[in-house]
């Protein structure tokens, strides 16, 4: 009897899994420019929701942005953001809410627009905006990073 140490079992598990096994890198090296009014504002999808980019259209999309993102059967859509220093996002408002995680750096983030609510940001927030509400972001000396989430309560297409 061959006894299999724990490491080796569940390597031995994780290859015959490997077809279940997805991962997306993304890092700033991989960012993209976002389109819009969003000066030093770079992105990189992590993932979307299945059906958003039509297979035809999957090489083209991957490309473009440095492999294609993890694609799930459900409502959400992951991304990293990646502000320069002195970067903002344009205000606006989205037809769901978002989580923005910030995991490096610091900024300012407002909901409500220009006479809204601000508030200085930093690695470790979550800022929650709420459906329908006018959000932004800018930073000052300090670059900051983030992950996206758009939590998505309809079928509606995108």
């Amino acid at each position: 009897m061959v006894l299999l140490s724990a490491a080796s079992r569940v390597q031995k598990l994780c290859l015959k899994e490997v077809k279940l096994l997805q991962i997306r890198r993304f890092s700033p090296d991989l960012k993209i420019k976002i389109p819009g009014n969003h000066p030093g504002l770079y992105g990189v999808p992590i993932q979307l929701p299945r059906g958003r980019i039509p297979p035809e259209k999957q090489e083209e999309f991957a490309r473009r942005v440095h492999g294609i993102p993890l694609l799930l059967d459900a409502e959400l859509q992951v991304e990293a953001m990646y502000f320069d220093p002195h970067a903002s996002m344009e205000e606006h408002a989205a037809g769901h809410p978002i989580l923005f995680l910030v995991i490096n750096g610091r900024g300012t983030v407002r909901i409500g627009g220009p006479s809204g609510e601000t508030c200085e940001v930093q690695t470790g927030d979550t800022v929650l905006w709420p459906a329908h509400i006018d959000h932004t972001v800018w930073t000052g000396e300090e670059e900051l990073h983030a992950i996206v989430i758009n939590v998505f309560q309809d079928k509606a297409p995108r």
